[in-house]
């Protein structure tokens, strides 16, 4: 027999109008009639819609700010070409700042979950750096629209040190480069200055790797750019 407060603890994370269309299916029907497993597949379904809508909204803002900037894009706009009002639009971003700032951490939290991994149990400071600096290389190669939209975040008055300090990515980034710091293997300057410096040389190989395609699969040149990056701020 379905207990309905079973599900209650599901429903918060709705939107309203999903909330209201479930509480329209349950009065449509007798106890009898729906099951637990009903139920639950019908709530599976809606979070399913929800995460559906925002990642299509999040897809095509990255499509239009790259086409006419983060200024030239109207919020009514990405909503009209994601298929969806307004209301939706602004239930999951209340303000356009708010979903500059989503995008950024979906593409920081698929380079978290690509890269983190490929560190080794036992790797030295530099080695899980450098793993690191690779992974971003490769990410960044393979996801050419990411890697524009962050150039493009980053260079906007959107950007905040704040933001960018909020997430797991930056933050074990600067755990491995502090740690540096203090074995004396980084120059004492601030940590943020030294993940700049090696986010910048990642950027700078991407854009010299795509230019430059008969070196795209170079291991050993890619190796060698890291160490350039590498002895500018060792001590």
């Amino acid at each position: 027999m379905l207990i309905l407060r079973n599900f209650l603890p599901n429903l918060p994370s709705l939107n309203p109008i999903l909330h209201f269309q479930f509480f329209i299916l349950y009065s449509s029907f007798s106890q009898k009639e729906l099951t637990n497993q009903s139920i639950a597949q019908f709530v599976y379904l809606c979070k399913k819609e929800d995460m559906d809508k925002r990642t299509k909204l999040i897809l095509t803002a990255k499509r239009l700010f790259s086409e006419h900037g983060f200024y030239g894009t109207a919020t009514a706009r990405i909503a009209r070409e994601a298929g969806v009002s307004n209301g939706i639009l602004f239930h999951y971003f209340p303000t356009k700042d708010l979903l500059i700032k989503a995008m950024y951490f979906d593409v920081k939290d698929r380079l978290f979950d690509y890269s983190v991994g490929q560190v080794y149990k036992g790797a030295t400071l530099k080695e899980s750096i450098y793993t690191l600096w690779l992974a971003a290389v490769e990410f960044n190669l393979e996801n050419a629209n990411d890697f524009e939209f962050i150039r493009q975040f980053e260079t906007s008055p959107f950007y905040r040190t704040e933001t960018e300090l909020e997430h797991r990515y930056v933050q074990l980034c600067l755990e491995l480069i502090d740690k540096g710091i203090e074995e004396g293997q980084f120059k004492q300057i601030p940590s943020m200055l030294i993940f700049k410096s090696l986010s910048a040389q990642v950027e700078t190989t991407v854009r010299f790797l795509k230019m430059n395609n008969m070196i795209l699969d170079d291991v050993e040149f890619t190796h060698r750019l890291f160490e350039m990056a590498w002895d500018s701020l060792a001590k």
